[in-house]
């Protein structure tokens, strides 16, 4: 029903909705009309027996329009956490209007549901510490979400580099034993693997001469022994 219909008219009919708890159906002059939220039913006492007009009915849907729209991303950022640049290019996707998604953003700052600064250093220790990524893809990856320079470099600067090289250290020694051929081989392939996961030439470069101490005389292949060989096997 189009809100120019609902000159002078009269809310017969509140009814629950089964799927959505929180959802009305409000029916007018005994015709389906439109479903609101609750708080919107609430806010402009939409019971049975009022009148309503078209002019009410305009705010009522714009009122609608932002309590989707932020339900939209409060769904968003319960699955996962959301940089602000993120929300609002998938309320964009969703069809909202700009209008609508500045106010959504600004309700959800203010209610401290999103937080870019925060953001960038969660992402970050879990990249880090928990993925085990290096800070160049971690900075990458942020500039993607829309995350500001300076919200970077402070994520940037608090991850532990002492951390950091032990995690790159961990995955290239995996790496060094996975691979097969000469030490220039498990040498190249273990670089380029640090590499894609971002972490620095520097860091890369201190793991590579850890991991490979002890193969530097190595052309066939094998690995100088810790213990010599036992007699019995001659």
């Amino acid at each position: 029903m189009e809100p120019s219909e609902l000159k002078d008219s009269i809310i017969t009919k509140v009814e629950k909705q089964k799927r959505s708890k929180y959802r009305y159906n409000l029916f007018v002059n005994e015709e389906y009309a439109f479903s609101v939220h609750e708080d919107t039913m609430i806010k402009y006492r939409l019971f049975k027996g009022e009148r309503i007009d078209p002019q009410r009915v305009q705010l009522i849907m714009q009122d609608e329009e932002k309590q989707k729209s932020i339900t939209k991303a409060l769904q968003m950022i319960g699955r996962r956490p959301h940089s602000i640049l993120e929300i609002k290019r998938k309320l964009k996707q969703h069809g909202f209007e700009p209008e609508t998604i500045d106010w959504t953003i600004e309700k959800l700052k203010q209610q401290n549901y999103i937080n870019d600064e925060d953001f960038a250093r969660a992402l970050t220790e879990n990249r880090v510490y928990t993925q085990r990524k290096g800070r160049n893809y971690v900075r990458k990856e942020l500039q993607q979400r829309g995350v500001a320079k300076e919200f970077i470099q402070d994520a940037m600067d608090r991850i532990n580099p002492e951390e950091e090289y032990l995690g790159a250290l961990t995955l290239a020694k995996k790496k060094w034993e996975l691979t097969s051929g000469t030490q220039q081989d498990k040498r190249r392939k273990t670089l380029s693997f640090l590499m894609r996961r971002g972490f620095t030439g520097a860091v890369v470069n201190k793991v590579l001469q850890e991991v490979s101490n002890g193969y530097d005389d190595e052309e066939d292949g094998f690995a100088d022994l810790d213990e010599p060989l036992d007699d019995s096997y001659n």
